[in-house]
């Protein structure tokens, strides 16, 4: 039994000494680890076994809660994947190789006693208790167990041993949030991941291959750090250019795109948001979606200035997409064209400014009857489902006329509607 007593001492030891990884030890998981360590190890700590057993229920609790459900070896590798650090920022740069030896070894060292933590099993914490309470053994038995086995993460083996490998994740896949999430909402100055996004994929988006082959042209070109523009996805309502940004992000992830969509009410905290992963060597496109502005709106001349003309360089790593109803984003009324400013026209070449500063302008107008019923096939034919088409057309074009249009958005939504009643019995 005392050999379980110096396994936890070496552990804790090692623990005690992490240096790079250091915001690690805060973890709510972690902590409560360090407390049992030091409560079961310690031969003069005389904490009483309901002491120790709640810091043990905590420490279960925080594992069952998490979304690895009881792994402390996934929990605490994925814990390792999100810390933000010098040896994961100047990694993520590409810099693994020009960081000093001290700071490289230093990381090898914690990533090792992390990876001891996880050797440390509920079978162990039990003995210790065992050896510390021996009077208490059919008590400690009725203890909650959790796991150490890896199960996302099983081939990763010892952590240390691959602290080169775990920099070339973070030269391709950022540090923090950004190596698990892909997509954000700019809220208050604050980067709040989107949980549930949508799963579009450009092979779901029908017709319209002209538009998105220039926008995929020029996002590729982005990704490449090649020469890209920004991009303007004007028409009508419907016509898929507010999906046809979100399946960029779905298809292209993979070669470090990442998405953060700023509502108009934010655009003043615009250049916040680029100077905020400015230095992030992750590629971001910066999504504003229906975008439209009232005369003398606060966030024009925000979004004007970083579109082109601010002192500041353009950043390497931000493109900004945005989607509008209005070639030229301004709501105009008769009034105001005919206003009584002296030089009125520098006015109006000002509202019409802002479209021309988007290098790429691409236009969505709604399709025709026949390109419409295509579309609504083609829907239809990627979820198998079994209509007779000439069933499935007409009852799409009188669908169309109560909806008093048509567009790939009514397309879908017909589908949708079509492939509920089959799936409930229904007649169509």
């Amino acid at each position: 039994m005392e050999q379980i007593i110096k396994k936890l001492r070496t552990a804790g030891f090692l623990v005690a000494g992490i240096s790079v990884y250091q915001q690690i030890k805060s973890d709510p998981v972690l902590q409560c680890w360090i407390d049992l360590i030091e409560n079961l190890s310690d031969e003069d700590a005389d904490a009483p076994l309901h002491y120790v057993t709640a810091e043990y229920a905590a420490f279960c609790a925080h594992l069952y809660e998490s979304k690895f459900r009881g792994n402390l070896s996934d929990y605490l590798y994925n814990r390792v994947l999100l810390d933000e650090n010098v040896f994961t920022t100047e990694s993520a740069k590409g810099n693994y190789e020009k960081l000093p030896a001290q700071i490289r070894d230093a990381a090898t060292n914690d990533l090792n006693a992390l990876y001891a933590v996880t050797r440390i099993s509920a079978d162990d914490f039990r003995d210790a208790m065992l050896y510390r309470y021996p009077e208490d053994a059919e008590l400690i038995s009725l203890l909650p167990c959790y796991t150490t086995e890896p199960y996302l993460y099983s081939n990763v083996g010892c952590w240390g041993d691959n602290a080169a490998k775990i920099a070339e994740y973070h030269r391709h896949n950022g540090t923090g949030v950004f190596s698990e999430e892909i997509a954000f909402i700019f809220d208050n100055g604050r980067l709040v991941p989107v949980k549930n996004m949508d799963s579009v994929r450009l092979s779901d988006l029908k017709h319209y291959e002209v538009q998105r082959n220039k926008i995929v042209e020029n996002t590729l070109s982005f990704l490449h750090g090649k020469p890209c523009n920004n991009v303007l996805l004007y028409g009508d309502r419907g016509t898929g250019k507010s999906s046809t940004v979100k399946a960029l992000l779905n298809e292209y992830y993979g070669l470090g795109l990442r998405m953060v969509q700023i509502e108009k009410k934010d655009l003043n905290s615009l250049s916040k948001l680029i100077g905020l992963l400015a230095d992030n060597p992750l590629r971001f496109i910066i999504f504003i979606d229906d975008l439209a502005f009232s005369e003398n709106d606060d966030g024009f001349n925000a979004l004007k200035a970083c579109l082109e003309g601010s002192l500041s360089k353009k950043a390497d790593n931000t493109v900004i997409y945005a989607t509008s109803n209005r070639r030229h984003l301004v709501k105009e009324t008769f009034s105001s064209r005919e206003g009584d400013e002296v030089h009125r026209a520098d006015t109006i070449d000002d509202s019409l400014s802002l479209s021309d500063r988007f290098g790429l302008t691409v236009t969505f107008m709604v399709p025709d009857k026949a390109k419409y019923l295509d579309i609504v096939l083609k829907i239809a034919q990627d979820r198998g489902l079994k209509v007779d088409e000439e069933i499935l057309t007409k009852g799409a074009e009188r669908f169309a006329l109560q909806k008093a249009g048509r567009s790939p958005r009514i397309a879908r939504q017909y589908v949708d509607m079509v492939q509920g009643r089959l799936e409930m019995g229904l007649e169509l």
